[in-house]
């Protein structure tokens, strides 16, 4: 281990430890009580804090940020009370299993008094209590001098699979404005990964793979966290096996991919394999018998992954299989003799004709009737994936059900784009995974695209980047409603599918262009069908040349069942005594 002394105060310590760790960002929210450590970060030129004005909005940068290439992320959040805030957005994080290191700042509660009132936990808690359900682990820092162990052992931890979260606490007398000599930790060139799976048992799924009449790949987030998109994808094709995914993966094996036939819960009942080899997988569900019954008829199920997590909730899984992902289908890979044989093309074709009728159909959802100044979702997407791939590939984010990128147009080339879905369902994301995945993409485009209830969450993240002026082309897709809760109210069967007119759900009279504009960020409303990809590209335009952030209110069909419609809400003023 490499190592070089330094003579600072605590907060200053933490910074050079971070900028040693090659860590450029720190999300942040400002907070008093740490005025020493944000002015050792405003300091150093060679980090740079991004500013949040909410702690979810801080959380969701942070996340978003880690999914482009899966770096470790920083963030702070203030005290006891930023921490309980940007819990919504660490769930995310969590059930997303991201690098992400969260560092907040404890007061003493128990030498003296027992409750402070600077926003610490109660004295019965200690710092990290709140976190632990969503954090990989966690660690309170009492001496200053272990301050780069602590950073360091983070960092390594969160990046280690299986990703996740931690948390580091340091209690704030660390802090003092005091001269200490420690050592900062230089960083190392490993990257602590299993092994690639043993070429017997890479073997042993080769030849499975071999012998099914209907294999399928389930893809999850191991495989593009290992580098291995690309050469899952040439696995997929060569075997001519479906391709399936969760709810919050579209990455691990392309959308895009002629033999992809979406989520697995969907899939599986039109494909009826006979092999599932799963691939990097939490496999997760709604905590339904029908999570698991899914997989009763298969007759072959195998699970290679870089974990023990990705060998749970497989029934009867007849081969388990610990390695890295890329590594391992890189080697299967190697030991196919020749790729250019042809011996599987009548599964092959069997298989796309399945996955052509499946996209059509989710293509026909993207196309509704039209409406007049409505945009319909099938459009936008199209039109957003030909831009990008036109101008060399990009990176969409996603947090909305408007406008599926299921629909895509199929097709694998050099310049598809990667689709990063929100890694969890709680609401807030998207804005500020956008902000997060544009730093970390640098000169690569990025559209982040965010419905309009989740925009309205977290509307404050605009702020973060007309502030710090990040160039990313937001695509709102405004369908005036909570559209998943209406379609969920309508399965429920209750009073309000029985009338057709659903409570609580309709978003009116919201203009997403004013919220932009009073947080300097412009854009422009696009409701002419006629008018879409030249608007996006102009969009796109404004982004990337003019270097600035850009916003599009498409206005799309109303985001209520069939025939749907609002009921009449509450009004004080009409109120009953």
């Amino acid at each position: 281990m490499k190592t070089h002394q330094i003579t600072a105060t605590p907060s200053q310590i933490i910074i050079e430890q971070l900028v040693t760790s090659n860590v450029k960002y720190l999300f942040y929210n400002s907070g008093s009580k740490e005025a020493l450590f944000f002015d050792a970060l405003h300091n150093n030129p060679n980090i740079n804090g991004v500013l949040a004005l909410h702690e979810g909005s801080v959380t969701a940068m942070a996340g978003g940020y880690s999914q482009v290439h899966s770096d470790p992320a920083v963030m702070l959040v203030h005290l006891g009370a930023g921490l309980a805030q940007c819990m919504g957005q660490l769930i995310n994080v969590c059930f997303g299993g991201l690098p992400v290191v969260v560092i907040t700042f404890a007061g003493d509660t128990g030498s003296w008094v027992d409750r402070t009132h600077s926003l610490d936990l109660d004295s019965s808690f200690g710092p990290t209590s709140i976190s632990a359900p969503l954090t990989k682990a966690s660690w309170t820092i009492i001496d200053p001098q272990g301050l780069p162990h602590a950073i360091d052992r983070a960092l390594k931890v969160a990046k280690t699979p299986p990703f996740g979260p931690v948390h580091l606490a340091v209690y704030d007398r660390v802090l003092e404005n005091t001269q200490i000599t420690t050592n900062i930790i230089e960083p190392s060139n490993s990257n602590i990964r299993p092994n690639r799976a043993s070429d017997k048992d890479l073997n042993t799924v080769l030849s499975y793979l071999d012998q099914a009449k209907r294999p399928m790949i389930y893809a999850g987030d191991g495989i593009w966290k290992s580098g291995g998109e690309l050469s899952a994808s040439k696995l997929a094709t060569y075997f001519g096996a479906a391709v399936v995914t969760t709810d919050t993966d579209h990455r691990g094996i392309s959308i895009k991919h002629p033999q992809h036939m979406g989520k697995i819960n969907t899939a599986i009942e039109k494909f009826n394999p006979d092999l599932l080899l799963s691939i990097g997988v939490r496999h997760q569900g709604q905590g339904v018998h029908s999570d698991l019954n899914l997989l009763n008829n298969i007759d072959m199920t195998i699970a290679l992954g870089s974990d023990l997590d990705n060998m749970r909730n497989y029934p009867g899984l007849e081969h388990g299989i610990i390695g890295d992902e890329k590594s391992s289908i890189e080697r299967m890979i190697s030991l196919i003799p020749n790729l250019q044989d042809e011996q599987y093309s009548v599964r092959r074709q069997q298989t796309l004709t399945i996955a052509e009728k499946w996209r059509q159909t989710r293509r026909q959802d993207m196309m509704p009737a039209y409406k007049k100044n409505k945009v319909r979702p099938g459009l936008v997407i199209d039109a957003i994936d030909e831009t990008l791939e036109s101008m060399g590939g990009g990176i969409v984010t996603n947090e909305q059900f408007a406008a599926s990128h299921e629909a895509l147009l199929p097709g694998i080339n050099a310049n598809n784009n990667s689709y990063l879905r929100a890694a969890g369902g709680s609401e807030g994301w998207g804005v500020g995974a956008a902000i997060g995945a544009k730093l970390a993409a640098e000169d690569v485009p990025v559209v982040g695209f965010v419905g309009d209830g989740s925009l309205y969450y977290a509307d404050s993240g605009l702020w973060t980047a007309s502030h710090h002026n990040i160039p990313l082309l937001y695509v709102i897709t405004n369908n005036g409603a909570y559209g998943i809760v209406a379609n969920a109210f309508e399965r429920a069967g209750g009073q309000m599918s029985d009338t057709g007119e659903y409570g609580g759900v309709v978003l009116d009279d919201i203009n997403p262009l004013k919220i932009a504009n009073s947080y300097g960020i412009d854009g422009e409303r696009l409701d002419n069908e006629d008018k879409v990809k030249e608007t996006i590209k102009r969009a796109l335009d404004i982004v990337q040349n003019e270097n600035r952030p850009y916003l599009l209110d498409v206005r799309m069909p109303l985001g209520l069942p069939s025939k749907g419609k609002a009921m009449k809400q509450f009004l004080m003023k009409e109120r009953k005594n």
